[in-house]
């Protein structure tokens, strides 16, 4: 196995930094990690990534983990782009700025630089909000070169919001979020008793509102309350290639669906009926959201059911 400290281009030419492993024999096949919120970056959990690396080399599949425009809470980010003023060439990044709909140019920039070294076959991987990013992906990209996902802790970010503020606080901040967006203010930060400081309004809207883009996962309303009108699971269920779905066993974020069996339950029930025989469904013991302890155990499961020793 090699590994290479890369850079690559997002399609709006926003420069993000990665990590590319290799297998000794060439191949034509490669993984791509998308990491979830704030500090889960790829290079603050090399355990689970170096362990993702070795274990799908050893399957003969590529592997590129990179950190996406919302890496970090807050990050100022190069625009590679001679042709604007140097004033102009900043990009505001990280958590507290990220619109979730932007994954597709930073996952179609990480499917160009694997096109560029010639790989052919593409598997997306998306851990916490990288699996929301997967079904946003599936929905919005022009054109899907993957032939498979993982969706690694898939988790329901506005329900867990709504249950963390309560309906009052959850409701007025929405709305508060909502107003400033409309003012043209949606990169200040949220005020500080709203409970969702120091979010920006855009991204403080974008992961509360339960009919947005980011609702993709929507396990608190199936299982407590409807919060919003969108049909549920309604992006999730536009996916027609096969999906390997895992949870820690004791994952902190699934409280909204009731345990990790149920959220997995919820999701064989909204699978389309057209793949769901070549999905699979599957549980990692004794470990967390970050499958933390059990870092090889979880990197050889995926990489067995995409190399097809399921």
């Amino acid at each position: 196995m090699k590994t290479e400290l890369i850079q690559l281009l997002a399609t709006d030419k926003l420069m993000l930094p990665g990590l590319l492993y290799t297998p000794d024999k060439p191949t034509k096949k490669a993984a791509i990690w998308l990491h979830g919120m704030g500090d889960s970056g790829m290079f603050y959990n090399p355990k689970r990534i170096n362990a993702l690396g070795a274990a799908l080399t050893d399957q003969g599949i590529a592997f590129l983990s990179f950190n996406n425009r919302g890496a970090h809470d807050k990050k100022t980010l190069s625009i590679q782009d001679d042709s604007l003023p140097k004033a102009e060439r900043d990009f505001q990044g990280g958590t507290h700025y990220e619109l979730i709909v932007d994954c597709v140019k930073d996952i179609d920039g990480a499917v160009q630089f694997l096109k560029d070294r010639k790989y052919t076959e593409f598997y997306l991987i998306g851990h916490s909000t990288g699996a929301n990013k997967i079904c946003v992906y599936n929905q919005r990209a022009a054109k899907n070169p993957f032939s498979k996902y993982v969706l690694a802790g898939p988790g329901d970010d506005s329900g867990l919001f709504y249950s963390e503020l309560g309906e009052a606080l959850f409701t007025k901040a929405l709305a508060k979020a909502k107003e400033l967006k409309k003012s043209g203010n949606r990169l200040v930060i949220m005020p500080e008793d709203s409970g969702m400081h120091p979010f920006s309004a855009q991204s403080a809207y974008d992961i509360m509102n339960p009919n947005g883009d980011y609702n993709t996962f929507p396990f608190y309303e199936v299982a407590t309350k409807r919060l919003g009108t969108k049909a549920l699971f309604e992006a999730y269920r536009k996916i027609r290639i096969p999906i390997l779905t895992v949870y820690g066993e004791n994952d902190e974020f699934a409280y909204t669906a009731g345990t990790v069996s149920d959220a997995l339950i919820m999701l064989e029930d909204n699978t389309h009926e057209s793949i769901v025989n070549d999905c699979g469904f599957l549980t990692i013991p004794n470990t967390d959201h970050g499958f933390h302890g059990a870092e090889d155990t979880f990197a050889k499961a995926v990489a067995d059911w995409l190399g097809g020793k399921r």
